[in-house]
Parts: structure tokens; C-alpha cells; sequence
């Protein structure tokens, strides 16, 4: 019989901060509920391959977790490549569960939440589910989306030094979720077109953005003179 097929939700790579202690951990779910590890383990590599350190692991509430200390990480350098492995024993098998890394100056917090929303749209409040007090869920899922489009082409969030100038696509991305959310008779009703329009700005948004950009080892401004477009400028030319 072959093993059970387990979900680490593990959401893009660790983001780990130099110079303090990261609670790290590794949720494991299947048929929709977690799945509590009876036996743990995690052993933190850096980038060139040499084991920094094996924390300590506990289960805090079904949740396999650990601490990377500061003292663990001190000498390090900053960067990409790390790596994380988490063995757990689950119904009485071992399972491995691998996460990438990076050791960061200072990691990239989002600016937007529900008074940013509720500013656009006063009737988001009337419209929430009475079982929801927030619209954090569609925040998270948005700023994770965000956050793995950057790294997909090529940029470093942890390395952005103006959270501001991702406002637009974090506010815009997470009401293109929500009014899709609200649109059950689906195409032609004034939910799914508001959606439409939301997922339009997103994308110009996204044409537009630009930041400064930080030196990664030092986390200080990379070119006070220079700021980074979220994607490059294609430049057309009719040939004469």
C-alpha cells in the first residue's frame, strides 16, 4: 500500500532574520485537518551546503515547531539558498518535508487591511459572512501572491525598502478576490464586473510600480539615484 500523500503548507520560501530568533513551522494536513507529528526533527542548511543548525522541535497546537536563535545565525551571511528540512513521523512513517530559504537583513511587511477596504467600499462590513469578523483571508492569500510573483521573476520582497509602493496591488488583488467571493450568480452581475475591473488595475498596477532596492547583506539603500521596476520595460522600435 502506498503512503499517505500529506500537504505541508508550507507558503513560498522561510523567510529568516538575521540577528533574531525566527519561530519557524510546518502544518501538515490531510482531508482537511491537520495531522499531528508523533516524532519531529528540522535541520537548517545554509547556502553553501553546511548544516547551521538542528533547533529544537515541539508541537505547539498540532503544528510541528522550532526556533532559529540568533545566536544560530550569527556569522552568517545573508542571501539566498538556504534550505529546511523538517522529518516527521506521521501515523508511523516518516516523512520529510523541504523548504527553501533565505537569510534576510529584514523582511517585507504588507501596508494594506480591512480600513484600507472598508475606504473604497463602506458596504464590504454589511457583506461579510456573520461567521467572518475580518477579510484578513483574502488579504493573506493576495500579499502571498504578491510575494511569489516577485520572486518568480527575479525580485527579492525582503529586499523592497518602501512597502507603499506595493499598496495598489495588495488593495486591488485582494478586492478582485473578495467581489469574485461575492458574486455567486457569477458573469453579468455587478460583482463579478467590479472583480473584473479590480483584476485591471492589478495588472496596471503592476506596469507602474517601482521601489528602491536594498543592498541584500547590509539591508541599506542599494542606489539612492535608482529605483526598481516591479517588471523590466520592453522597449518596441519599427526597424527603418
Amino acid at each position: 500500500m502506498a503512503a499517505t500523500l500529506y500537504t505541508a503548507r508550507l507558503i513560498g520560501p522561510e523567510i529568516i532574520e538575521a540577528g533574531m530568533d525566527n519561530v519557524v513551522t510546518c502544518p501538515v494536513y490531510r482531508d482537511g485537518a491537520l495531522v499531528v507529528p508523533t516524532v519531529y526533527t528540522l535541520t537548517v542548511w545554509n547556502a553553501a551546503n553546511v548544516v547551521v543548525g538542528t533547533p529544537a522541535v515541539s508541537v505547539v497546537s498540532s503544528v510541528a515547531t522550532a526556533t532559529i536563535t540568533a545566536a544560530m545565525l550569527s556569522g552568517q551571511t545573508n542571501g539566498d539558498n538556504w534550505r529546511m528540512e523538517w522529518v516527521l513521523t506521521l501515523a508511523s512513517i516518516v516523512h520529510t518535508f523541504r523548504r527553501d530559504a533565505s537569510l534576510v537583513y529584514r523582511r517585507l511587511y504588507p501596508v494594506v487591511t480591512d480600513a484600507d477596504l472598508l475606504r473604497l467600499h463602506t458596504d464590504l462590513t454589511r457583506r461579510m459572512p456573520s461567521t467572518e469578523t475580518s477579510y484578513q483571508d483574502y488579504l493573506d492569500e493576495a500579499w502571498a501572491t504578491i510575494e511569489s510573483r516577485l520572486i518568480m521573476s527575479g525580485k527579492r520582497p525582503w529586499l523592497i525598502l518602501s512597502p507603499s509602493a506595493l499598496r495598489d496591488v495588495h488593495l486591488f488583488g485582494t478586492l478582485s478576490r473578495i467581489f469574485r467571493d461575492l458574486a455567486p450568480g457569477g458573469p453579468g452581475t455587478a460583482e463579478w464586473e467590479l472583480a473584473g475591473e479590480y483584476d485591471r488595475k492589478y495588472e496596471a498596477s503592476w506596469t507602474m510600480m517601482t521601489y528602491p532596492q536594498a543592498e541584500p547583506s547590509a539591508g541599506l539603500l542599494a542606489d539612492a539615484l535608482r529605483r526598481r521596476a516591479s517588471q523590466p520595460t520592453l522597449w518596441l522600435s519599427a526597424k527603418s
